[in-house]
């Protein structure tokens, strides 16, 4: 994991420190020390969280995966909006 490089070169880029991540977290800056010195997490919705704060993808924040999260619905708007697919709704019947 390089969650611990990926969290102090995000703090630093953003000219933030660890209590201002904490607080717009609410994760304990105990926790984000414990990250930035190695450790690693033990709550998945957290570092989530700090991935929203810096408004990253959860893979670059972890292991510094830099692709784009892919979004079916823009990769194939051309598509669409030309009329190659067609929507169908139906009610499901549950049993």
């Amino acid at each position: 994991m390089k969650l611990n490089m990926q969290l102090k070169a995000l703090i630093a880029k953003n000219d933030t420190t660890v209590a201002q991540v904490a607080r717009a977290t609410k994760i304990s800056s105990k926790t984000i020390y414990q990250w930035l010195n190695g450790q690693s997490p033990r709550n998945l919705d957290q570092v989530k969280k700090v991935a929203v704060h810096f408004n990253v993808t959860l893979d670059y924040l972890a292991f510094g995966d830099e692709q784009k999260q892919q979004n079916p619905i823009t990769d194939f708007k051309d598509e669409i909006n030309a009329g190659f697919f067609e929507v169908i709704l139906r009610k499901v019947n549950k049993t």
